[in-house]
C-alpha cells in the first residue's frame, strides 16, 4: 500500500537571505537560483537541497553539501525528523517543480505551492534503501565533478605560475622590461579575437535540441539550430558575475550573450584564463543600476597581457590535454545522470518495489 504525503511533511521551507550575490572570498559556497555563484564568510544552511526561488531557474533543485549560504534567489530546505534527507531530496527532483511555477514576466515558486506538492512516502527503512540506490549514482557523479574541479584548478594554477608570477619555462634567461618579460606586451582583446553576440530569445530553447544554447543567465539550454562552429569563450552580457565559459563545437547563443572567438590558432585556453582571472574589469565597466550590462566595446577594449607566442602555445598544448580529460569525465557524468534519471521516477513512485 502506497503512502502519500506532502513536501511539507519532509521540509520547512524559507527563502534565502541578503544580497543576491554576496561574494567576499569566504569559505562557504553561495547558492542562488541555480548552483554556486560565489563564496561568503557566513552560512545559513547545511547539507540540504536548494530550490530556485525566482527568475529563469526557479524550481530547479541542487544538493548543497556541507555548510553553505543561500541568497534570496533560493529556497532553504530544513529537513524534518524521521525522514531520510537524501530521499527527501529525490522527492524534490521527482516533483518537477520547474513546471509548477507562477508569474509570467518574473516566474517564482511559493511556500504555499511547495507545501501542497503530494509525494510518495514509504516507511523510513524503504526511504533509506531508495536513497542508497540513487546516491550511488550521485556519489560517482560528485567524484567526477571533484576531479573536474581539480583539473580546472591545475590549468588555472599553471596560468598563474607562468603568466602572473612569470615562472614560465626558460624565464631565467629572459630580461624584464617595464614590469613584464621582454617581448611581452599589453594589448586590447579585440586585437586577438572576433567578438559577436547571439540572436536567440529565451523562447527559442527546445527540449529536444541537440546543440547547446548559451543563455545570458549562465544557463545552458538546447536548440536545434546553431550559429557558430568554433572555439569560443562565452560571457553572459547581463548580471553580476560575468563568468566566462570555454566551448568548442557547434552552438547557439542568446541575445546579450557574447562570443569571443580567438583569431590566432592555439591561444584559446590562454585567452580564457586571461579573461577569467580579470573579470572584475567587467564589473567596473558594466552599466545599468538594476541589471548591470556589458557592451561589445567593453570586450574589444579589454586590456590583457599578451605573452610570447611560443610560451602561449606551450601552455595551450598542456591545457588541451587537461581539457580532454575533463571532457571524458563530463561524458561519464552524462551517462550516469541518464541512468539515475531513468530509475528516479520508478523508485520515487513505488512502481519499482524496493524491500527494506
Amino acid at each position: 500500500m502506497k503512502t502519500i504525503k506532502y513536501l511539507s511533511d519532509f521540509y520547512d521551507f524559507q527563502y534565502g537571505k541578503g544580497n543576491n550575490n554576496p561574494d567576499n572570498g569566504g569559505q562557504y559556497p553561495v547558492y542562488g537560483s541555480n548552483g554556486i555563484i560565489g563564496w561568503y564568510d557566513k552560512y545559513n544552511s547545511e547539507d540540504a537541497p536548494v530550490i530556485g526561488h525566482i527568475g529563469a531557474n526557479c524550481g530547479s533543485v541542487v544538493w548543497a553539501s556541507g555548510k553553505h549560504y543561500v541568497t534570496y534567489n533560493g529556497v532553504i530546505c530544513k529537513i524534518k525528523s524521521r525522514v531520510n534527507s537524501k530521499f527527501a531530496y529525490y522527492t524534490l527532483l521527482n516533483s518537477h517543480l520547474e513546471t509548477r511555477t507562477r508569474g509570467a514576466a518574473q516566474p517564482f515558486i511559493s511556500y504555499d505551492l511547495l507545501n501542497r506538492v503530494a509525494v510518495y512516502a514509504p516507511v523510513i527503512e524503504t526511504q533509506n534503501k531508495i536513497a542508497s540506490i540513487l546516491s550511488t549514482y550521485d556519489t560517482l557523479i560528485e567524484n567526477n565533478n571533484r576531479r573536474i574541479r581539480l583539473l580546472e584548478q591545475m590549468a588555472e594554477n599553471l596560468y598563474k605560475e607562468w603568466f602572473v608570477r612569470f615562472r614560465f619555462p626558460g624565464h631565467e634567461k629572459v630580461e624584464m622590461e617595464n614590469g613584464l618579460p621582454k617581448g611581452w606586451k599589453v594589448e586590447k582583446l579585440g586585437e586577438y579575437a572576433n567578438i559577436s553576440t547571439g540572436k536567440c530569445n529565451r523562447e527559442d530553447a527546445e527540449e529536444d535540441g541537440i546543440y547547446p544554447l548559451f543563455d545570458r543567465s549562465q544557463e545552458i539550454k538546447k536548440s536545434n539550430n546553431w550559429i557558430k562552429d568554433c572555439e569560443a569563450i562565452i560571457v553572459p552580457g547581463e548580471g553580476t558575475s560575468f563568468i566566462p565559459r570555454y566551448y568548442k563545437g557547434k552552438f547557439n547563443l542568446h541575445q546579450r550573450c557574447y562570443c569571443i572567438e580567438p583569431t590566432i590558432e592555439n591561444t584559446g585556453f590562454y585567452l580564457f584564463y586571461s579573461i577569467m582571472l580579470n573579470r572584475k574589469y567587467f564589473l567596473s565597466v558594466a552599466t545599468g543600476a538594476t541589471v548591470p550590462s556589458l557592451r561589445q566595446k567593453n570586450f574589444t577594449n579589454m586590456k590583457l597581457v599578451i605573452a610570447d607566442m611560443k610560451v602561449i602555445r606551450k601552455y595551450n598544448k598542456i591545457v588541451n590535454i587537461i581539457s580532454l580529460q575533463i571532457d571524458k569525465l563530463a561524458q561519464q557524468n552524462t551517462l550516469l545522470t541518464r541512468q539515475r534519471d531513468l530509475l528516479l521516477p520508478r523508485l520515487m513512485s513505488g512502481k519499482l518495489e524496493v524491500k527494506p
